[in-house]
């Protein structure tokens, strides 16, 4: 994997974010948590509110309850949050083995992946190192039904927030911006797509941008996103990785944990 994640990280410095092809093993992982999330979210909704936290931060979220511009346009799509391998966040998580086992799983690929993407990021671009990530970041499975009305969009023009995400789509409608067109994104079965939010644009001083990104609205009965929102951890400075000759290297923690989203706080409205 080694090289190929080089390869990766070039894509990413590039072009702006990076197609990523799996190997046998971890497309299978991926594949068996897209079936048990199929299966959650197939529940009855009553049965699928046992599993919410009272912020919905964690475990569940119905549709509704989450934003990704303004409040009275909200997402179209209930989703199942896991923050790094705490169940003990999710209620009645005991329950769902099954379905944290298999995502789980596939976060352990992930853990992989991304810090060797990444570590070849910072080490190109100003021979660092990345910072530590696992204990602050998330799974999060958003699930899209049919949507009713006219609406163009399931989820508005954003950014995540994060320093990347790795997502995976079951079908059409999601669309990127590299540059200044929109440019729909589709996924094989193996295959993800590594997404540079404005963490890893500060990391970079700018070498990578945001990368802005919407759901398109295409009539389906269901599509699912499965992502791993990837957030350094701040314990330490977080420092640039590219430095101004003569200043003093500026400490990103402050500027990171203003985002709404970066640490597991979605935009929730207010009931």
């Amino acid at each position: 994997m080694p090289h190929k994640t080089l390869d990766y990280a070039r894509e990413l410095l590039g072009v702006g974010y990076a197609r990523i092809t799996l190997g046998a093993k971890e497309a299978a992982l991926l594949a068996t948590a897209l079936d048990e999330c199929r299966s959650f979210f197939s529940l009855p909704e009553a049965t699928k509110a046992r599993y919410a936290s009272a912020d919905y931060n964690f475990g569940y979220r119905p549709l509704g309850m989450e934003y990704s511009i303004t409040a009275d346009r909200p997402d179209l799509n209930d989703c199942f949050t896991l923050w790094s391998d705490r169940l003990d966040l999710v209620p009645n998580a005991e329950e769902l083995a099954p379905l944290t086992d298999a995502l789980l799983g596939w976060r352990g690929h992930l853990v992989t992946l991304v810090s060797e993407v990444v570590g070849h990021v910072a080490d190109i671009v100003g021979e660092a190192q990345a910072p530590s990530f696992e204990a602050a970041s998330y799974l999060q499975v958003n699930n899209y039904t049919h949507a009713e009305g006219d609406r163009d969009l399931l989820q508005d023009r954003h950014e995540d927030g994060h320093m990347v995400t790795v997502i995976h789509t079951t079908a059409p409608g999601l669309e990127i911006w590299p540059g200044e067109e929109c440019l729909p994104v589709e996924m094989a079965p193996d295959e993800v797509v590594l997404m540079p939010g404005s963490v890893l644009a500060d990391l970079t001083g700018g070498r990578v941008g945001a990368l802005d990104h919407q759901v398109r609205n295409l009539g389906l009965d269901r599509r699912m996103s499965l992502m791993y929102f990837v957030n350094p951890e701040l314990t330490e400075p977080l420092h640039p990785w590219v430095r101004t000759e003569g200043e003093a290297p500026a400490d990103l923690r402050d500027k990171i944990r203003s985002h709404p989203a970066t640490f597991g706080l979605p935009h929730v409205p207010v009931l």
